[in-house]
């Protein structure tokens, strides 16, 4: 076989995933064997159209994040922060995704692959406006520009979407709002504007109650009694509630003297992650909606 006809075969190889002209100039096809070592940047993964070939515990993320939903079959590489290198080398993976919590350890993971940082908050910057940008820098990575922007296109439109319906509701605009997860029967995670539900919020046109400290993701823990400055808020928690919560909720003597739960301002809404990119932040904004204005029809 002559150096024209093995030419022509490796063009046949791999045309059909990559194309005929790509090969040609010698670039070399987007990665598809991709570990995704954070649930957020599996979640940028999914609404790209791409599946993990491998992640961190992907039951936790089947637990906490929802939706999108991962396929069975993705291989499990341990924990978050502690994988397993020795499962990562046999992988053969061509490229690993991580955040900058991952930083410690990049360079054992460059031993084995490339290795992309993505960011989805940064200091000073709108976490949708990050979460967008890190989004598209992803897409260009994998050579998926077009369902880059058309995953963007269409959270920007649940969020306008949201946006108009309660601009009918000038009641809700004013009204001062608590978004919370329970963490036991007395500490909640409370979120700030510069969490990803917060700037959620602020584009759907809501006012958040919560106005005190927050950690670098935007939300703070903090003893639900911290909640009761704000005379006319109204508290919307996310489920599941622990039972212990769920208990204080009921009988608690202190939640009941509080002026949201004696006004019987308090409701609970569909689990969807904090920790999520674009889908979740669209997820939640459609879901708070409903939970405001339970009369509306609802969407899916």
């Amino acid at each position: 076989m002559d150096r024209r006809q093995m030419l022509g075969l490796t063009i046949a190889a791999l045309a059909g995933g990559f194309g005929v002209h790509a090969v040609a100039r010698g670039v070399a096809p987007p990665p598809t064997r991709i570990v995704a070592m954070d649930f957020g940047l599996i979640e940028m993964l999914l609404t790209l159209g791409v599946t993990p070939l491998a992640t961190s515990v992907p039951d936790w993320y089947r637990r906490t994040n929802v939706a999108p939903p991962l396929p069975e079959g993705v291989i499990d590489i341990g924990l978050l922060y502690q994988p397993n290198f020795e499962l990562l080398e046999q992988l053969r993976p061509d490229l690993f995704l991580i955040t900058p919590a991952h930083a410690p350890m990049r360079g054992q993971l460059e031993r084995i692959a490339p290795t992309l940082t993505l960011a989805l908050s940064a200091p000073g910057v709108e976490p949708w406006r990050q979460i967008g940008d890190e989004t598209r820098r992803l897409a260009r990575r994998l050579g998926r520009e077009r369902q880059g922007d058309a995953a963007i296109a269409s959270a920007e439109a649940a969020l306008a979407e949201v946006r108009e319906r309660l601009a009918r509701h000038a009641d809700l605009a004013r009204q001062p709002l608590f978004v919370v997860e329970f963490v036991d029967d007395r500490h909640v995670l409370a979120y700030g504007p510069n969490s990803l539900f917060g700037d959620v919020m602020t584009r759907v046109g809501l006012r958040n109650a919560w106005r005190h400290e927050t950690n670098a993701r935007g939300y703070a823990v903090t003893d639900f009694t911290r909640l009761g400055g704000v005379p006319d808020a109204r508290l919307v928690y996310i489920e599941p509630l622990p039972d212990a919560a769920r208990a204080t909720l009921a009988h608690g003597v202190l939640w009941q003297s509080l002026p949201f739960a004696r006004a019987a301002r308090v409701t609970g809404m569909p689990k969807v992650s904090q920790g999520g990119a674009l889908y979740s932040g669209a997820r939640f904004a459609r879901q708070l909606l409903e939970t405001l204005l339970p009369e509306e029809p609802r969407h899916a």
